[in-house]
């Protein structure tokens, strides 16, 4: 209503000019309504506003004054329908410049949304509908037609005008919510039990699955986790090797894969699922503190964000102004982002409701204006140094292996390793994957190791369940897949259980990495995670700093990592086929001799900061792309997913009652599969995240082992 007053307003020397008209006073009506439209113009240039309808309305004024001076009779005959045209014509001329004269009007009470795709496009539509009826409006009184008919339309422009844009505000917000997802099937009803042995069967005992599994069980479903390896947690797993040093026994600890755990601060996604399950208390973290040695020069980042940026401040001086406002952007984009987290068991998404949606740009300005936008270019608007832009992406390297340009809300989260701190479980990162599984077998359920999948069972377009190796099938009412989304779709399903036009859909593995895991026995002087760029690019984790149980006293764990690239990675595969194994190809000498080189590379590498590091090795193994393959079934060795082209988008896939849980729709890192598998509970348990848990009065059973 109050757009549609304004607009009324704005048309004042129109509205007089046609009652002055009615009158039969054509001067009067032409100067009158050229001097209220000449004060409006100049009381909008006095505060540097341009409104086009108000421009065109004093252009129009102007000529009719000179038509009416040189043809007064014309002008008395013609002037009418003339003024509705020139409305029609300024409508149209407006949108052809993609300025909306309707938007100089509704920014003001839309002032939260005026930035987004979805005004632009319901004031371009508002426009084009009143330059319609502006021009039929203007034929009708050429023509003589009745002023019923008249009326009857600028009624109906008014009401549309009134009660249109907030019906299409809000259409446009919920098309929004649902783009979440891809797929909109219904969620399973979980009432019938009869013919199932479970209620969700959860493929992969990887941390999204564990996630998806014990929240489902907390919601009360009978769950059940099949997985091929002997541990839980996927790439998330501790294992142990034994060594001999001057002729005694000892024993290391190592870490498949993560190190650096996000999230875990309190409300953080991964700490606010644990204390949901009320066993955030089984797990000790450790604050991991970093160290970057790039371009020659080492910057230890301080525990406190606001430290980290006085000291690169230091370091780039020329920087410091745009360094700082960089900073608070990234810092109000980040708390905008998890604020929305809150009453949702701290996972964050898409505003709950429309009219969270409506007031999120006033709250959060920041996030609002670039999350959608590439880093690179909020980068580019505060800082040009490009050591400064290589310091800020020192980080990527956890997201991937920089092929993909990633967008502010990809890349924020990562500097949540400066805002709240990175953290390592004491026990390993394996420990985390075993609190996961006894939460999961404390409420009921089950996680079935040495228990591959084969296939998932599909009757009548729904997933019923899975077919274990052995041949044995379990029968459920929704199953979970935390598999690699490239088999899940093209080795446990087949192509008649999809979608014809979802076959074709190219499913890219995203990267994969070599790392090289040393026990030492001297405890290098670096910090926990150091970031080297030269001479190659790898990371170092000495997490046994952290957590001495990892290595016998005076000794150390360390494990050395770069990313490989998916080209790179596949031409670590043999020609042959090798199923899940490649016994033969990892055994030749072509592989051995590959591996073997470059790994003394990365520990050459290491050596330019860790001086003699190759004298203190006591054990060493390396793990290629194909060592990732065999242990966690990944295509071409991905350790983060898919790539993002080909990512599922939200957690239903195009099957019904299948839910997708882990990097094939969230990507890289423990937090983000931690988001994923919650995401998956959600799809099939609507509402499970803002409910408040049931108190556990179940006894835990213990680890099946199948």
């Amino acid at each position: 209503m109050r757009v549609f007053l304004t607009v009324k307003l704005a048309l004042l020397p129109f509205v007089v000019f046609w009652a002055l008209l009615a009158w039969n006073q054509p001067a009067w009506a032409v100067w009158s309504a050229l001097a209220i439209a000449l004060a409006g113009n100049l009381w909008r240039a006095s505060r540097g506003e341009l409104a086009l309808l108000e421009a065109g309305g004093l252009a129009l004024f102007v000529l009719l004054a000179i038509a009416n001076d040189v043809a007064p009779n014309w002008t008395m005959a013609n002037a009418l329908w003339l003024s509705f045209a020139a409305l029609g014509l300024v409508s149209f001329a407006s949108l052809s410049v993609g300025r909306p004269w309707t938007s100089d009007y509704s920014r003001a009470s839309y002032a939260d949304n005026a930035a987004t795709p979805q005004f632009h496009l319901i004031n371009m539509l508002m426009t084009g509908l009143w330059g319609v009826l502006f021009i039929v409006l203007g034929l009708c009184r050429w023509a003589g037609v009745s002023s019923w008919i008249t009326t009857a339309i600028v009624v109906a422009g008014a009401l549309i005008s009134i009660f249109g844009p907030r019906v299409a505000i809000r259409q446009a917000l919920q098309r929004m919510r649902e783009s979440r997802e891809e797929f909109h099937w219904p969620a399973p009803a979980f009432a019938a039990t009869d013919g199932v042995d479970c209620d969700v069967a959860v493929i992969g005992a990887g941390i999204g699955g564990l996630t998806a599994a014990a929240l489902l069980a907390d919601a009360g479903l009978k769950v059940k986790v099949f997985d091929h390896h002997v541990v839980p947690g996927g790439f998330c797993h501790s294992y142990l090797r034994k060594a001999h040093h001057d002729n005694k026994p000892v024993l290391y600890r190592f870490d498949a894969g993560p190190h650096d755990f996000s999230g875990v601060w309190p409300g953080g996604p991964v700490e606010s699922v644990l204390r949901r399950l009320g066993v955030a208390d089984r797990i000790q973290w450790k604050r991991v503190t970093h160290s970057y040695r790039l371009a020659g020069r080492r910057i230890d980042v301080p525990e406190d964000w606001r430290a980290y940026v006085r000291q690169l401040c230091d370091m780039f001086p020329a920087s410091a102004d745009g360094l700082t406002r960089l900073f608070d952007t990234i810092h109000a984009i980040f708390e905008s982002m998890y604020a929305t987290g809150r009453g949702r068991s701290g996972i964050p998404g898409m505003p709950e409701s429309i009219e969270e949606m409506l007031a999120f740009p006033r709250k959060h300005p920041q996030a609002f204006r670039w999350m959608n936008r590439p880093f690179d270019e909020l980068v580019a608007a505060h800082v040009s140094d490009p050591e400064l832009i290589a310091t800020l992406n020192a980080l990527a390297g956890y997201l991937g292996d920089g092929s993909d340009k990633l967008s502010c809300a990809q890349m924020v989260p990562i500097f949540g390793y400066y805002f709240k701190g990175g953290f390592y479980p004491v026990g390993g990162s394996g420990h985390l994957a075993d609190v996961l599984t006894e939460a999961i077998t404390a409420r009921g359920g089950e996680v079935q190791l040495k228990s591959k999948v084969t296939r998932i069972l599909v009757e009548q377009g729904r997933a019923t369940g899975v077919v274990l190796g052995n041949g044995r099938i379990v029968r459920a009412q929704a199953v979970v897949s935390n598999a690699d989304l490239g088999r899940t779709f093209t080795q446990l399903l087949t192509p008649d259980d999809l979608p014809a036009t979802f076959r074709e859909r190219a499913i890219a593995p995203a990267n994969s990495c070599f790392s090289v895991h040393l026990g030492l026995d001297v405890v290098p002087d670096i910090a926990p995670a150091t970031h080297l760029d030269t001479p190659m690019g790898i990371g170092l984790a000495v997490m046994s700093k952290l957590d001495p149980s990892a290595a016998p006293e005076g000794h150390a764990t360390m494990t050395i990592i770069t990313l490989v690239s998916h080209d790179q990675a596949k031409s670590w595969f043999s020609g042959e086929e090798g199923g899940d194994d490649w016994k033969a190809w990892r055994r030749s000498k072509d592989y051995e001799t590959r591996k073997q080189q470059l790994g003394d590379a990365m520990i050459a590498a290491a050596e330019t900061i860790i001086p003699g590091l190759s004298q203190h090795i006591v054990y060493r193994t390396d793990a290629s792309p194909v060592t990732y393959a065999r242990y966690d079934l990944a295509s071409a060795g991905s350790i983060y997913g898919v790539a993002r082209t080909g990512r599922l988008k939200g957690a239903k896939a195009p099957l019904r009652n299948l839910v997708i849980a882990g990097g094939g729709n969230a990507g890289a890192g423990v937090e983000a599969v931690v988001i994923s598998g919650a995401e998956a509970a959600e799809a099939l348990v609507p509402g499970l995240l803002s409910r408040r848990p049931a108190p556990l009065e179940r006894p835990q059973p213990e680890l099946a082992v199948a």
